[in-house]
């Protein structure tokens, strides 16, 4: 899959983004490459200093984040927690969305007309769509990492669309790799209150670590906020 890490440093001063290179398509059967070109660590708007780094799909990541930037169009929005939010939203929209194209829109259904016909829908269907609306997983996770009203925060964002605040422990990481670079972490004695020369080191440590999982690329790119 991949691995994508963040950090913070001096408590919050900043934070130190690291990921792979390794892209992830479904198109429409699953497909693992490194491309230099595709962007695993993506400022989301670029006047604000927030990121957001992708695990999976980056077709369906893509639409997440476009989904995002028209938000911030319209809102205004400029701090991570606020962006986090909106991702939140999108990820849900886009899961929904991708749900209702595969499972309603064949049968001549839409969202409006399922809920309000289900007395006239076989029970095998319907209980074939209300498991698609609870376990469809797009395969894609995020960290949403950046500047807040006074220090960096980071987020996650999961299926089906939940988002938690791992600024308590000062890091968070997705992808395959994830369970080895929290270890890494873990072991290294790594705290928020570290130095950014200290982190970095930390950090690039754990997604070296990491590339024995399968999916995680050798190519390092590192951003630091």
């Amino acid at each position: 899959m991949t691995v994508c890490i963040a950090a913070l440093y001096d408590s919050g001063k900043g934070c130190v983004l690291v990921s792979d290179q390794m892209t992830t398509a479904h198109f429409p059967i699953g497909y693992e490459f490194e491309n230099d070109e595709v962007e695993k660590i993506v400022q989301v708007n670029a006047s604000i200093s927030v990121y957001a780094l992708i695990a999976g799909d980056v077709l369906f990541a893509n639409e997440v984040i476009e989904g995002v930037r028209k938000e911030i169009a319209t809102q205004g929005t400029t701090v991570t927690s606020g962006i986090a939010e909106l991702f939140r939203k999108s990820y849900q929209d886009a899961r929904r969305q991708r749900i209702i194209r595969n499972e309603l829109e064949p049968r001549g259904l839409d969202l409006p007309t399922y809920y309000q016909n289900h007395k006239n829908i076989l029970p095998q269907i319907i209980q074939l769509i209300d498991n698609a609306f609870k376990t469809y997983n797009p395969r894609v996770e995020f960290i949403v990492a950046g500047q807040g009203e006074a220090t960096c925060h980071i987020f996650t964002i999961m299926n089906p669309g939940d988002s938690i605040c791992h600024n308590p422990i000062g890091y968070a990481a997705v992808g395959s790799g994830a369970p080895h670079a929290m270890y890494s972490l873990i072991e290294s004695n790594y705290k928020k209150s570290l130095d950014k020369t200290k982190v970095k080191e930390l950090v690039e440590k754990a997604k070296q670590r990491s590339e024995v999982a399968p999916g995680v690329g050798k190519d390092t790119k590192v951003i630091v906020i």
